[in-house]
This record gives C-alpha cells, sequence and structure tokens, in this order.
C-alpha cells in the first residue's frame, strides 16, 4: 500500500493581527504520529487551500503560493521523520547537532504601533532593552502620516530616528521590500553609509540582476536579499552581488530545498534565514541556521507582535535576551495548542497520489 494514502492533513490559521496570519500544516501519520510545517505568507487563505486540494495534482506551473505549501508540506514530513527517528531535525538532515542556542534579530516591522518615526524608534528601544544586539525595520512600507514628506524622505527619517534611539553599539538593518526605485533610493545610499547600516535589504530584488549590479557599483553597504528564490538559477545569476543571502524555508520550497540555497552561495555570501514568521518556521529555521561563524548570521524573529506568541506552541518558543532556545525534544520540538483561542482549525484532507509537475 502506498504510504502517501495513510497521511492525513490539517490545516489550522492563528489569528495574529489584522496584519499577521499563521498558517500551520499538521501531517499525520496511520499510527498518530505527525509533523509539522509552516505556509504563512502564502497567499490568502483560500489560496492556500486550493493548493492543498491540488497537491501532488497537475498544474501548468509552480507559482509563489503552490512553492510555499510544499515548503510547509516538506516541513512536516521532515519533523515527522525526525520524530520516529527520535533525533532533532538537524541531525536527520545535516547529520549535525544542532547549537544549543540561536542569535536573533528583530524584525520591528510588524509590531503595533504608529508609524511615526518616534513611535518606530521606541520599538526598536523596547527589542534592545530585551537583549536584541540588532533590529531591522520596513521604513518605506508606509506613508507620511501628513502627507507633506516623500516617501523617501520619511523613511530615512524613520532610520536615522531609530539609530539615534538605539546607539551605535546596535546594528540597524533596513529592508527597502523594492518600494523605491534605483533613482529615488541613490539619494539615500551616502546618507544609510554615515548611519553604519548593517545590511540593506531588497533595495533591488535578485530578480532584476542587472539592476542589482548597478546598485552594488553604486554603493558600500552590505546588500542582503533572496528571500522568495526557490532555484539554484535565481542565485547563480546574482552571485557576488550580495553579501547575505536570505533564503526561507518556506518560500524555497521546503528546509532541503533552502539548504541547498546556502550551498549555492558558499564563499560568496553570508546566510541569515528570512523568517517574518510563526514559531514553526522559526524553529524550522533555527534547526537549519549555520554555525560556520564564517557564514553565519543572526536568525530573523518577528519582535513584539503578540504576547502570547509562544503560548500557541506551549511554550517550546524559549527567547531571552535576543536568543533562542531550541527545545530539547526530537524534530523541531513543539506541539501546536489547538485549543488556544488563536488557533482555528480551516481545512483537513487526506493525501491523493497523483503525478504532478510540482511535486
Amino acid at each position: 500500500m502506498n504510504p502517501l494514502r495513510q497521511e492525513s492533513w490539517e490545516l489550522f490559521r492563528i489569528t495574529v493581527s489584522a496584519r499577521t496570519e499563521w498558517l500551520v500544516l499538521r501531517v499525520c501519520g496511520p499510527d498518530g504520529d505527525h509533523g509539522y510545517g509552516e505556509c504563512s505568507d502564502a497567499g490568502s487563505l483560500e489560496t492556500v487551500i486550493r493548493e492543498l486540494d491540488r497537491f501532488d495534482g497537475a498544474c501548468d506551473s509552480c507559482g509563489f503560493a503552490a512553492i510555499t505549501v510544499r515548503g510547509a508540506v516538506e516541513q512536516a514530513r521532515l519533523d515527522r521523520a525526525a520524530r520516529r527517528a527520535d533525533v532533532p531535525l538537524r541531525k536527520l538532515i545535516i547529520s549535525q547537532e544542532a547549537s544549543k542556542t540561536v542569535e536573533l534579530y528583530a524584525n520591528i516591522n510588524r509590531a503595533p504601533g504608529g508609524r511615526t518615526p518616534r513611535d518606530i524608534a521606541a520599538t526598536a528601544e523596547a527589542a534592545v532593552r530585551e537583549g536584541f544586539t540588532a533590529v531591522k525595520l520596513a521604513p518605506f512600507d508606509t506613508p507620511d502620516t501628513d502627507g507633506r514628506r516623500t516617501l523617501a524622505e520619511i523613511g530615512l527619517e524613520r532610520v536615522r530616528a531609530v539609530r539615534e534611539a538605539v546607539g551605535s553599539g546596535v546594528d540597524v538593518m533596513v529592508d527597502a521590500h523594492e518600494r523605491l526605485t534605483l533613482d529615488e533610493l541613490t539619494p539615500l545610499l551616502g546618507p544609510f553609509e554615515e548611519l553604519a547600516l548593517y545590511w540593506l535589504e531588497d533595495g533591488v530584488g535578485i530578480a532584476r540582476p542587472a539592476e542589482l549590479a548597478e546598485l552594488r557599483a553604486r554603493t558600500r553597504l552590505p546588500l542582503a536579499g533572496g528571500e522568495f528564490a526557490h532555484r539554484a538559477d535565481e542565485i547563480e545569476a546574482v552571485r557576488g552581488l550580495l553579501d547575505v543571502l536570505l533564503p526561507d524555508v518556506k518560500h524555497a520550497g521546503g528546509p532541503r530545498a533552502a539548504l541547498e540555497l546556502t550551498r549555492r552561495t558558499r564563499g560568496t555570501a553570508r546566510i541569515s534565514f528570512h523568517n517574518p514568521s510563526g514559531p514553526v518556521a522559526t524553529l524550522h529555521a533555527a534547526q537549519l541556521a549555520p554555525t560556520d561563524a564564517a557564514v553565519a548570521e543572526r536568525l530573523e524573529f518577528a519582535y513584539g507582535e503578540v504576547a502570547w506568541r509562544s503560548d500557541v506552541v506551549h511554550g517550546a518558543e524559549r527567547v531571552r535576551d535576543g536568543r533562542l532556545t531550541l527545545p530539547d525534544a526530537p524534530g523541531i520540538g513543539l506541539e501546536l495548542d489547538t485549543d488556544h483561542p488563536a488557533v482555528t482549525g480551516v481545512w483537513s484532507g487526506r493525501l491523493e497520489p497523483r503525478p504532478s509537475c510540482c511535486s
């Protein structure tokens, strides 16, 4: 009997805020053994469910949502396999022991509160008080509230406010989210260098390698990107243009695909897993985090969204002084609290294997 027919799947939505929801997939075997994966930010809930319904079915192309859902499936299956083998996930797929703790940086972009420079600076200060040694903001995501300044102007003011608030001893990263054209971004490069940014992320995305090369020629700032990469040729096209690669265990199509992307950059870029996600993706990424100091960067952590974040996994995500302590348990070491008020079961099904261009 095909073992895939014995898999039952459940999708859970965890409502975090008006902006954020985490989508967690639980894959169960015939004996009740199970594993967890996350496909947050794959698209709308309806899109994710559609991809789950046709998983392993025929498709015209493997789009972003399909790849991210497949990333969650692989996460869950690997977590399940590691639990069955009674080893941490890292031991299963890398044959190495994971570090006991992983250093994080605070992505403050989804924290509640206003978006004035003072508001964002206050959030950054709070993260530093909790022990984070680096913070990242997305200063161009929202326009000026009074409409007097351009997106570039208000963005620069936000970055300056954060640098002033956290001081010179804390690293500051900027995620531009490709909100500005290269011509709009260029006048900010000098001020950003003066503010000693730790990196500039997605000033130009990797889908535009020629323009990224032009940005590389215009600045000494470290450049980061690649959060949506899932193919080797995407990485090869920007080899030498990025100082930091940001693979994502969801959007790359799973942990093994993310690891393959990191291998493609060996010797040319440092590695920081992209992870503005929930506890499931965070613990998957933490299991894969590089231990080699020559390539390892801090792991992204979505700071300050909700106080109950760890509660939905029964406290398995333990963050203190800017570091994540990995659970001492097989797989990724967590169980989802399906009785938590923020957690809702939204879909269930069984896998019916069929030929697929995407599997």
